[in-house]
């Protein structure tokens, strides 16, 4: 009955990790790709380390989205983040309030960040196909060109040069439409 309960669970964090990790990864910060691992991971972890891991849970999703929120607010607790008042003036007589606009809650910035986003996969998409695989497989699955190397027999100076004239392609793009839009 036991092992029952751990195969449902295993099965569960098998076929749903990915959405969990993008949950959790939303609602922290954008670039903690491995904090939301660790979260998801140590979730998964409470839950098989559970004193009554014979009791059932009635509502498995549920549980684990609310034990992800948990974590998420204790990740925002821990020590070791420095808290700035934004309201405390310097020298000069401005806070950081004064100087500093908020970007990461406005809705016009997060309608900007995900246009330029659409944009830039679309730019991805139109590259070289050893282009685009070299930069697929190293950002996104996050591969190292050492295993790429392995994996395709290619040696890893050309993998490093097609993802170097990758991002440089897209570089110029980018800069291409926004000369184009500044007209």
């Amino acid at each position: 009955m036991n092992y029952q309960r751990k195969s449902v669970l295993a099965e569960f964090f098998r076929s749903n990790y990915s959405r969990l990790v993008n949950y959790v990864r939303c609602m922290i910060d954008d670039s903690a790709h491995r904090s939301s691992e660790d979260i998801v991971q140590d979730v998964m972890l409470g839950i098989l380390d559970r004193p009554d891991i014979v009791a059932p849970i009635s509502d498995l999703p549920s549980y684990v989205l609310r034990s992800l929120k948990n974590r998420i607010i204790d990740h925002y607790r821990t020590p070791g983040k420095e808290i700035v008042s934004l309201d405390k003036e310097h020298e000069n007589g401005l806070s950081l309030f004064d100087v500093l606009p908020d970007t990461k809650h406005g809705p016009e910035d997060s309608y900007h960040r995900r246009a330029l986003l659409r944009l830039i996969f679309e730019i991805i998409r139109e590259l070289p196909e050893a282009q685009l695989e070299v930069i697929i497989e190293t950002e996104f699955n996050e591969k190292t060109f050492k295993e790429l190397s392995i994996l395709w027999n290619i040696p890893m100076g050309t993998l490093l040069a097609r993802k170097h004239r990758g991002i440089k392609a897209i570089r110029k793009e980018l800069e291409r439409i926004q000369e184009v839009k500044n007209e």
